[in-house]
């Protein structure tokens, strides 16, 4: 792993081992810096390769598939939710990142009980992912292993 703040530093060598880059294009200052991190290693003959996470739509179900111990009647009232509040558009997608937005809020007016609190931090995480910011995810790690 390639730590950002030591990389302009770096003597890179030759025998520099082959890096995968995994980042979300919609952080614009990484997505520089990873192009150019790209062309450096490239131009010293070093494999290097980039996957790109892009942002996704949410969809009546996509919360119920993804989140253990949360039904599909309950995604749909939320996805309904997100509709009305325009949180998404009408495609699905995040008009902005879930860190921002007033949702858990939106849920307590519409009286949406999860079966556990805890359920709040997965969709959290989810429409993060979804609006594909800067996030952690692992959702292509069948490209990053292959």
């Amino acid at each position: 792993m390639i730590a950002e703040g030591v990389f302009d530093r770096m003597d890179i060598p030759k025998s520099y081992p082959p890096t995968l880059f995994v980042h979300m294009p919609k952080d614009k200052r990484r997505s520089v810096r990873i192009a150019r991190y790209l062309t450096l290693l490239q131009g010293k003959g070093i494999d290097v390769a980039e996957v790109k996470c892009m942002e996704f739509a949410l969809s009546p179900n996509l919360l119920s598939d993804r989140i253990p111990g949360l039904d599909l009647a309950t995604s749909v009232k939320l996805y309904s939710l997100f509709q009305e509040k325009d949180f998404v558009d009408t495609k699905g997608f995040m008009r902005n990142d879930g860190r921002t937005i007033q949702w858990k809020e939106a849920l307590k007016e519409r009286e949406i009980i999860l079966p556990d609190k805890s359920i709040a931090n997965h969709i959290q995480e989810e429409m993060n992912l979804a609006f594909a910011y800067h996030e952690m995810t692992s959702l292509q790690s069948e490209q990053i292993f292959n």
